[in-house]
């Protein structure tokens, strides 16, 4: 018995020495923790977002935002929201080999959803960088056939028939329902 306690005290101590090297690690990379103080927290997302000073991050573009995420009327078929394959509850991802979309379509290049968590401060978006921005990825799966098929003039369209919806893009933008600003939403 005390052969294992020092066994286990040993493979402790092990991993906390490890974890502060990890730890040291990644603050010699550069790498600082995302603020948990909400005001920070804002002021960060601002400064990674391109369009911040012409769209700055509000409680009423977050909560739009959110309520579009779960919506599948964004998708032709009405069935897929950005949710289906950025799924919350399994990490912001869908955790298949490949993802699926309109019509049972599976992905053209074999991939599946990168997670969305934290995505604002990615530097490039999608798995190969051909987004510089979170909302001209957002723009992507909404229109392509493979994914969730629809066109811009179909979701304002949809939109717009929504009282709802457009009461909080006037209140997130003051403006009326746009596809630039669903997609910064």
């Amino acid at each position: 018995m005390k052969i294992k306690s020092v066994l286990l005290g040993s493979v402790a101590l092990a991993t906390a020495l490890n974890a502060q090297n990890l730890i040291q690690d990644a603050l010699d990379a550069g790498l600082v923790a995302i603020p948990s103080d909400p005001k920070a927290l804002t002021k960060a997302i601002n400064e990674a977002s391109p369009d911040a000073e012409k769209y700055p991050t509000t409680m009423a573009a977050y909560e739009l935002g959110k309520r579009l995420y779960f919506d599948p009327r964004l998708s032709k078929s009405g069935i897929i929201s950005c949710n289906t394959c950025h799924n919350l509850g399994l990490g912001g991802a869908d955790g298949v080999p490949a993802s699926t979309g309109h019509k049972w379509t599976p992905n053209p290049h074999h991939v599946n959803a990168p997670t969305v968590y934290n995505s604002v401060f990615n530097s490039v978006q999608f798995w190969d960088g051909r987004a510089a921005h979170l909302a001209a990825q957002a723009a992507g799966p909404m229109t392509a056939m493979p994914e969730m098929a629809s066109t811009p003039e179909l979701v304002e369209q949809r939109l717009k028939s929504i009282p709802a919806y457009v009461s909080e893009f006037k209140a997130a933008f003051n403006s009326d329902v746009s596809f630039e600003l669903v997609t910064t939403a």
